[in-house]
């Protein structure tokens, strides 16, 4: 009998320690399960941070991107405004100048290659007499300002009305022969003479004589200019003119010298256009109304 209930106790003692390292074995499993599910739920936040950071940074990309294509946009479209602004001056000062001198011809293209945002002009006219003057300041001031009477004009444009003899105002020279001849291109022949330190050279195309000077004390050569203006003259062509009409060109150009000197007639006017370029000149007639 003794001997039963120690084998019965035994039995007991060795289930209850079984019964022990089970449910010690079942925590250890939930908390293996519960250090990985944290883990997962770590990497996840990680994760979600990360993709966060990248559209973020997607974002500021793009936006930058759109900033920067408007800038681009923006320098272009001012880019192309530039010329619409420098042609609105001369139209400007053009459509006042028509009002103040009507019925006289006024060039619409000022003949600069810069400085046009700054151009200028003053007028002035009497019962015989319209001048314009067109110079380039600091800036763009009203027409007939005060300050532009200070600026040297770079071109002068005037018209003599109720001329009765043109030909006084217009220096044309007829063909000269006997003096040296010249050739200016395969086409156009012309004569050169010496005279009071300067060499005159000298070519007629039309109703047209030319007529360039150069200062022989300086070493200047007037052919060279010559042949540039035979070009410029087949290039713009001139002024229609109601009989002879000349062009006087002394070599060498500087601001302020108008060393250019182009003179027509119209009808009972005579105009001349004298301009410190020979190309200005040209480019200004060219676009007369």
């Amino acid at each position: 009998m003794r001997h039963r209930k120690q084998v019965l106790g035994l039995l007991l003692a060795s289930a209850a320690l079984l019964a022990g390292c089970g449910s010690q074995g079942q925590e250890q499993s939930q908390e293996k399960s519960s250090q990985a599910s944290s883990q997962s739920q770590k990497e996840k936040s990680t994760s979600s941070r990360a993709s966060s950071k990248s559209t973020a940074s997607s974002s500021t990309s793009a936006a930058s991107s759109a900033a920067s294509s408007g800038k681009s946009t923006s320098s272009r479209a001012s880019s192309k405004s530039a010329p619409s602004s420098t042609a609105s001056r001369m139209s400007s000062l053009t459509a006042q100048l028509r009002t103040q001198l009507p019925g006289m011809l006024l060039p619409t293209v000022d003949g600069l290659g810069q400085g046009s945002e700054n151009l200028n002009a003053r007028w002035t006219s009497s019962a015989s007499q319209n001048v314009v003057y067109y110079s380039v300041g600091n800036s763009p001031l009203p027409l007939n300002a005060s300050q532009v009477a200070k600026e040297k004009p770079y071109a002068v444009l005037t018209e003599n009305k109720n001329v009765t003899d043109a030909s006084s105002l217009i220096n044309y020279q007829e063909p000269k022969s006997g003096l040296p001849t010249v050739k200016l291109d395969g086409q156009v022949t012309g004569t050169e003479e010496g005279a009071a330190g300067s060499t005159y050279l000298q070519f007629n195309q039309g109703q047209w004589s030319f007529v360039v000077r150069a200062s022989q004390v300086q070493g200047q050569e007037a052919l060279p200019t010559a042949k540039a203006l035979l070009k410029l003259y087949r290039q713009y062509g001139l002024p229609a003119s109601g009989g002879n009409a000349s062009v006087q060109v002394d070599v060498g150009e500087s601001l302020g010298s108008l060393n250019t000197v182009i003179t027509w007639s119209k009808g009972s006017s005579v105009y001349q256009m004298k301009a410190h370029s020979t190309e200005t000149a040209f480019k200004m007639l060219k676009s007369l109304q």
